[in-house]
């Protein structure tokens, strides 16, 4: 559901006190019916105000959990060594003058998004459920990832010499939005190495 404004909100308030249908008050804030039922459905009586801090506390705390699991944890850091940034990796990304944020989907995995927030300096923030326009380099290298490690295979069944052949592959390949380079070239190039 798109998020109403207040102001819409004020308006389905005024609209339902004279009575009006749920497809008359969608057709007047020009918003489907379903999403001003269940705007209506939310907070009963309905009153503007209260349905709008509701959904703003709401939007608040979408995306932002912890969902590590201790297992996963553990596959991660020892495993792929994912939530092991190497000073290397850490000075590459503070070394990108332009980089004002990272996006990332909301997979377990960047389920302690704080830390990298932290070491990084630049915040973390997540794409929201089933939007891939908003990930679009994501969805690509998942689809590279899915040639190898198709979705009904659990993670925990992929070796750590599988993994390093995807990631070599990945990181070997030569991409339109680098010039036609490497990642891996393209790391080398800018990574401060000491």
């Amino acid at each position: 559901m798109t998020s109403l404004s207040s102001q819409q909100r004020t308006v389905i308030q005024t609209l339902l006190e004279l009575n009006y249908s749920v497809r008359a008050i969608a057709r007047f804030i020009k918003r489907s019916p379903s999403t001003v039922s269940i705007e209506i459905h939310q907070v009963t009586p309905y009153k503007a105000e209260i349905a709008h801090a509701l959904a703003l506390k709401k939007r608040h705390l979408r995306g932002r959990h912890d969902t590590l699991t201790p297992a996963i944890a553990v596959f991660l850091n020892h495993r792929i060594g994912i939530l092991k940034w190497s000073p290397v990796l850490i000075r590459f990304f503070q070394g990108i003058k332009n980089a004002k944020s990272i996006t990332v989907d909301r997979g377990r995995e960047f389920a302690k998004y704080n830390e990298i927030e932290q070491k990084l300096g630049i915040p973390v923030y997540f794409a929201h459920p089933y939007s891939p326009e908003e990930r679009g380099s994501n969805e690509i290298l998942n689809r590279y990832v899915r040639r190898f490690i198709p979705k009904e295979r659990k993670i925990e069944t992929v070796s750590a010499k599988e993994l390093d052949q995807i990631n070599h592959w990945i990181n070997a390949r030569p991409m339109k939005t680098l010039n036609w380079q490497s990642p891996r070239k393209v790391f080398q190039q800018f990574a401060v190495f000491g």
